[in-house]
């Protein structure tokens, strides 16, 4: 039975033009649960049950919480609809809806009101008594008698100090640094595509073209993308974010077939920061490439994390410091993980951490996802083979399991739950894992480069020469560990110039196998620098004295060919037997 007003039909035909708009916009699209709370109370309003609609009723039915739920000791309905009401927010500041009506989410109630766009919520204006729907289920105890002025401050005092005491996180959170400007998530707007091939008789060229970028933009966690028609509003874009690109792209002939290319422009300055090509053959009258092949390609340059639209954010992040206590919003944690894995033996984490409870706190999917791999690396790093470090990888994989739970549809969460499966010594794991995240999303560049190397310790190699490719062929100046593959590539192949030439640089991606090849080429090139350069280094490895040199390696790499150069050039350098094979 109906216990509120139920809304007439043509009210709650607006009401759910406006939920289906919200539900379509990006960045609610990529949190299934905000999404799910905001269906299920906008629903329960029209029906006229906001007597239901309680922290309790949501928590068990949104977030599946057990019966047992207590609204004060969990907090996560709270935490949801202060994320629930700030998207809201953004997205009516943003002018976004187009509905008679907008939802508004008061404070203090978790039952939504149907506004007419244009006019003000009453109840958002000046504090209102609290009902049945409250933020709070606790029922208010009778207000003592007033004090005097420094009675309460001094009670105020004491309370505080004593927060600051019995809780910590209160205490770093309050210790924080004032809040500095951060970088804004970049939104690009997608115009269509301009067809000058003057033929109409072919297959469509560019048709949907900008649709299915947009599309693909939309699925990295560090990006928002919408169509911009024929041509974007430059003010109207503006006013979307303070950081706005507009991309605009043409198809033309050329003498190898179609060349599409696109145009990446800063609407604030109106300066181009970016041009981008990609060329299709003509097969039989038809490009060799589907509209979908050219937009995944554009896809890997734009949502590169040393692409044009971040490139902003990462300059800031390198003028940051670990001592600064500041929390970093969602958009720069995200580039912050990025720099980490470039330079993951040498980043200091403490930033990246505090921004990774932060998100988890929020029940971020990515929050958990990054710290599940900061959590794997130490246990990596302490050695899997202990027990201290086979206890923080199984951490670490409960983190990456619990990413995948709050958002299974994204491709970064699988991605971080492969490269736990890798740090553990699970190859075949982490290559399910890169091959679901890359279905998901097969425009990450960064999870390509890392699919390829475990595809070359599982001695796969058509597959993994496939991947380090695509991945070398996007980046102008390729993270260290693009390399690794190349490098073992070179020396199963007996190439050891190019072993050693290459190998250096993955002495920073991975420290105990950019040595072995190193020393491995330094052997069968009979090369006393490299080998005096490198020997100290294969025989100071904690984890290869705790094993042996091929123990270790035999635990990761498949594939005895390239097992065989390793250890008959290791030999070569001089290496003792025993000192291969067992403990030293």
């Amino acid at each position: 039975m109906p216990d509120g007003r139920v809304h007439a039909e043509d009210e709650q035909k607006a009401a759910r033009q406006a939920l289906n708009e919200l539900l379509a916009w990006p960045p609610m699209a990529r949190s299934p649960r905000l999404s799910a709370f905001l269906t299920y109370v906008v629903e329960a309003a029209l029906a006229g049950r906001e007597g239901s609609v309680k922290a309790y009723s949501i928590a068990v039915d949104v977030f599946g919480r057990s019966e047992t739920f207590d609204p004060q000791s969990d907090p996560i309905v709270r935490v949801q609809a202060r994320r629930l009401r700030g998207l809201i927010e953004e997205f009516d500041k943003l002018e976004l809806g187009t509905a008679p009506v907008r939802i508004v989410l008061p404070v203090g109630r978790y039952v939504p009101e149907f506004v007419a766009r244009g006019s003000v919520s009453t109840k958002n204006e000046a504090p209102q008594p609290k009902d049945v729907s409250a933020e709070s289920d606790a029922t208010r105890p009778p207000q003592a008698p007033s004090r005097s002025i420094w009675v309460a401050g001094a009670a105020a005092a004491i309370l505080l100090i004593g927060s600051l005491y019995f809780w910590p996180e209160l205490g770093r959170r309050t210790s924080l640094e004032p809040e500095t400007a951060q970088p804004s998530m970049p939104m690009v707007v997608v115009e269509d595509f301009e067809n000058l091939t003057n033929d109409q008789r072919s297959m469509p060229l560019v048709a949907g073209l900008a649709l299915e970028l947009v599309t693909d933009l939309n699925q990295f966690s560090e990006l928002s993308a919408r169509y911009g028609g024929v041509q974007a509003e430059p003010l109207g874009v503006e006013q979307t974010s303070d950081a706005a690109y507009v991309l605009s792209g043409v198809a033309r002939r050329s003498p190898g077939g179609i060349l599409y290319s696109v145009l990446l422009q800063d609407v604030s300055s109106r300066s181009v920061l970016a041009t981008f090509e990609v060329e299709a053959e003509i097969d039989e009258g038809a490009p060799s490439l589907t509209l979908q092949d050219v937009s995944e390609a554009f896809s890997l340059r734009l949502g590169s994390p040393r692409g044009p639209l971040h490139k902003a954010a990462r300059n800031w992040i390198d003028g940051r410091s670990a001592d600064e206590r500041i929390v970093l919003d969602p958009y720069p944690c995200m580039i912050a993980y990025s720099v980490f894995r470039e330079r993951r033996h040498s980043y200091d984490t403490t930033m990246l951490e505090r921004c990774a409870h932060q998100s988890m706190s929020e029940e971020r999917s990515e929050g958990f996802a990054i710290l599940s791999v900061l959590t794997a690396d130490r246990g990596w790093r302490v050695g899997n083979d202990t027990i201290e470090g086979a206890a923080l990888i199984e951490q670490g994989r409960a983190l990456a399991e619990q990413a995948i739970l709050l958002e299974p549809t994204n491709g970064f969460n699988w991605a971080q739950r492969a490269y736990v499966a890798f740090l553990a010594g699970e190859n075949s794991n982490a290559r399910d894992g890169y091959n679901t995240a890359i279905q998901l999303n097969p425009a990450m560049v960064d999870v390509l480069a890392d699919y390829g190397f475990v595809e070359s310790l599982n001695g796969n190699w058509q597959a993994a020469v496939m991947l380090s490719q695509r991945a070398l062929s996007i980046e102008a100046d390729p993270p260290d560990f693009y390399s690794i593959v190349p490098a073992l590539w070179a020396m199963r192949e007996g190439d050891y110039i190019q072993a050693a030439a290459i190998g250096e640089r993955i002495l920073s991606a991975a420290p105990d196998l950019g040595s072995a090849v190193m020393v491995a080429a330094g052997g069968h090139l009979r090369d006393a620098d490299i080998i005096n350069a490198y020997l100290p280094r294969l025989l100071a490895s904690q984890r290869f004295r705790r094993q042996g040199i091929m123990p270790v390696l035999r635990a990761h790499v498949m594939d005895p060919d390239l097992l065989r150069a390793i250890s008959t050039g290791i030999i070569s350098a001089g290496v003792p037997l025993d000192r291969l094979a067992q403990p030293f």
